[in-house]
């Protein structure tokens, strides 16, 4: 036990989160507390190996697939030769599932299987015909969450990673019912892939927001719900649950 904690504390503390790719870091173990499902996001997991019982920093894909209803859910692609792969479940019913062992396939096919039914990722806008009347969900190994097509993240705690993807802004605010509409109160930080980031932690309940960029009030375009402002124009709308 002495071991994995010496090991556990070197890993969080030695700069993985995040790393010169740019990746986010999670402890697995964290995920039991998922609240919402996203599309597959490439990332560092601190885990237990199987063999040694040490704590160690892999690389891979996470998914996640919301369904508080369902019993039984599992994963199967073209990483595992089509074999079922069992998902976790949070406390939330989020089920996911880490891959960190893709074979030889440069991008990942995959399908929930949910109950006994196959489904595609609905999370997951990157699709393509099967050939079979329906749809492989696709992942690419060498696609990070670091890329144009980003919204908010919500990790756990009612704590949301607000996220915008702007290389050459200069200056990104985020206003919304949290803050009074006060661009001055939460400034993002932009990493070097041209992310602009903040996390807050919110009450549960809807949350209308904007993104000020360089002095201009615009919604966020890759979040799907949205509202109107007291203006009466298009924001954007998170409800934390």
């Amino acid at each position: 036990m002495k071991h994995l904690t010496l090991v556990f504390f070197a890993l969080v503390f030695a700069g993985f989160s995040p790393d010169k790719s740019g990746l986010r870091t999670e402890n697995y173990y964290n995920l039991i507390f998922l609240r919402s499902a996203a599309e597959p996001e490439r990332m560092n997991m601190i885990k237990i190996d199987g063999t040694s019982r040490t704590l160690r920093l892999k690389k891979g894909i996470l998914f996640t697939y919301k369904n508080i209803e369902a019993r039984d859910v599992s994963i199967s692609g073209n990483f595992s030769g089509w074999n079922i792969k069992k998902m976790d479940r949070s406390k939330h019913g989020v089920w996911y599932f880490f891959l960190d062992s893709f074979g030889n396939v440069d991008r990942v096919e995959y399908k929930y299987y949910v109950d006994g039914i196959w489904i595609m990722d609905p999370e997951n806008p990157e699709r393509e015909d099967d050939g079979a009347g329906s749809y492989l969900s696709l992942a690419k190994r060498i696609k990070t969450e670091d890329k144009r097509h980003i919204s908010f993240q919500v990790l756990g705690n009612n704590s949301v990673e607000f996220r915008l993807y702007r290389p050459g802004a200069k200056y990104v605010s985020l206003v919304g019912d949290f803050n009074h509409w006060n661009p001055e109160n939460d400034v993002l930080k932009k990493d070097g892939k041209g992310i602009w980031r903040i996390q807050k932690r919110l009450a549960k309940g809807p949350h209308r927001y904007k993104f000020v960029v360089d002095g201009k009030w615009v919604p966020d375009m890759y979040n799907q719900k949205s509202a109107s402002d007291n203006a009466g124009e298009v924001c954007s709308l998170i409800v934390v649950e």
